[in-house]
């Protein structure tokens, strides 16, 4: 009974808070079998330079790039060598999505992957609900970060940033996240991101939609819906007006 309680009194909480969307995941998740409906939704981010903290990287701290030898070393200190992720980080890799890892000694604590013009977002699996986010020819798109969990909390994700940022002082940043994942959403509000778009997944069976909002420089958010055909990337540009 007590248990009871405390999921209607999360479900109120939520509510007065204005997540509804979460509070229909919770929902459904609680009482719809995952085969037949499913829900979701991304929070697309883009980076305010000029909210965006000092560098912190430390003299422990390095990060690096490049190499087909660090994406093994990825994989086996942040993913215990799973076959099947180091194939498909190779690939990634061998597509030209550049791997950005946090090293403390030998040993690497956390990676970003960083796309260039386009981003392909996904829902349950890249080999299905894709859709193709294309930003700014110079624009970047943090993606996949991962940081070994004996090590969050101290900062690995904003170094990586900071680094890539002064790498690449022209460009613009982009990043998305999943709304339950507080951590990160915290983490990249704390470091300058700003939110730019929303995008809402809900699969229905076997077929998934997505409803895309996409906010302008005047505050005002465009919408798209569409049914995302399973395996093919349907193409969404994120403005490059926003501010």
């Amino acid at each position: 009974m007590l248990k009871i309680f405390r999921k209607i009194l999360i479900c109120f909480s939520l509510l007065f808070r204005g997540q509804f969307f979460i509070l229909c995941q919770a929902i459904s998740a609680a009482f719809i079998p995952a085969c037949f409906f499913g829900m979701n939704k991304q929070i697309f981010y883009k980076l305010n330079r000029k909210k965006q903290p000092p560098n912190n990287i430390t003299d422990e701290l390095s990060i690096v790039t490049g190499t087909e030898k660090l994406v093994v070393e990825t994989v086996k200190d942040l993913y215990a060598g799973n076959s099947e992720t180091l194939e498909f980080y190779e690939n990634f890799y061998r597509n030209g999505i550049e791997l950005w890892a946090a090293k403390l000694g030998e040993r690497v604590v956390g990676s970003v992957w960083l796309y260039t013009g386009t981003y392909l977002a996904n829902w349950e699996g890249y080999d299905a609900s894709l859709l193709r986010i294309g930003v700014e020819p110079t624009a970047k798109f943090f993606a996949n970060g991962f940081v070994d969990s004996a090590y969050r909390g101290q900062r690995i994700f904003p170094a990586i940033v900071a680094f890539c940022t002064s790498v690449y002082r022209d460009n613009e940043f982009y990043s998305s996240v999943d709304e339950l994942n507080c951590t990160s959403v915290r983490a990249h509000e704390r470091i300058g991101f700003g939110r730019c778009a929303v995008a809402y997944y809900i699969r229905l069976g076997w077929r998934a939609y997505c409803i895309f909002f996409n906010k302008d420089n005047n505050n005002h958010w465009q919408w798209s819906c569409f049914r995302l055909p399973r395996g093919v990337a349907v193409p969404v540009a994120i403005s490059n007006k926003l501010s």
